[in-house]
């Protein structure tokens, strides 16, 4: 749970008393909370290359909701996106949901009904953003790290694989310390949910 709160959640919303009383409510909950007047504002300030949750108006001066939504898609960002508006539809949340909107909720919305839908899009934020990270540590392995890694993941023993790759036991030692330096990896177990992330 600690790990959850640690991942921001942002707030856009050109109505004050709304950024306000949402801020109040959720940082007594424990979460961190930004808040922006503006989408361009948030976009200009926010980190956008960091884990995090957005709840977004729809309808603002400047850039509107979707139109934030869009720019993060383009960006392909791992901030998960929850609309709360007054002027959503049907219509509105059916594109929302297609083009990869978290949640969508109607003004006022209840803690009851917001705490919910923020858990999930911390957790899938920080999911996407750690995926970022594997691959990008992953597509830096050599060819021989690539396949210790997946005898490794396997559950092979080190002379199973030196037997399997033709090489020595000491020269799989070496390849696979620096493998798992690569992926600051600790144990089988990381190597594991390295894997199950990537799907390699």
């Amino acid at each position: 749970m600690d790990e959850m709160l640690a991942v921001p959640v942002h707030i856009v919303d050109d109505d004050d008393a709304v950024r306000e009383a949402l801020r109040y409510v959720l940082e007594g909950y424990g979460f961190r909370v930004d808040d922006y007047s503006s989408g361009d504002r948030f976009l200009e300030q926010a980190p956008l290359d960091a884990p995090g949750c957005l709840i977004l108006d729809s309808r603002m001066p400047g850039l509107s909701g979707q139109q934030v939504h869009q720019r993060l898609n383009e960006l392909a960002a791992c901030i998960e996106v929850i609309f709360l508006t007054s002027h959503g539809d049907l219509p509105m949340a059916v594109k929302a949901f297609r083009d990869g909107a978290c949640d969508f909720h109607q003004k006022p919305v209840s803690a009851a009904d917001l705490l919910p839908s923020l858990a999930k899009a911390q957790r899938s934020s920080l999911l996407r953003y750690r995926k970022g990270l594997y691959r990008e540590q992953f597509s830096e392995l050599t060819e021989r790290e690539t396949q210790l890694f997946q005898q490794v993941v396997k559950g092979q023993m080190n002379k199973q694989i030196a037997a399997a790759l033709c090489i020595s036991v000491r020269t799989v030692e070496v390849h696979r310390a620096r493998m798992m330096a690569r992926l600051g990896a600790n144990s089988i177990a990381d190597l594991v949910k390295i894997a199950e992330a990537l799907k390699v």
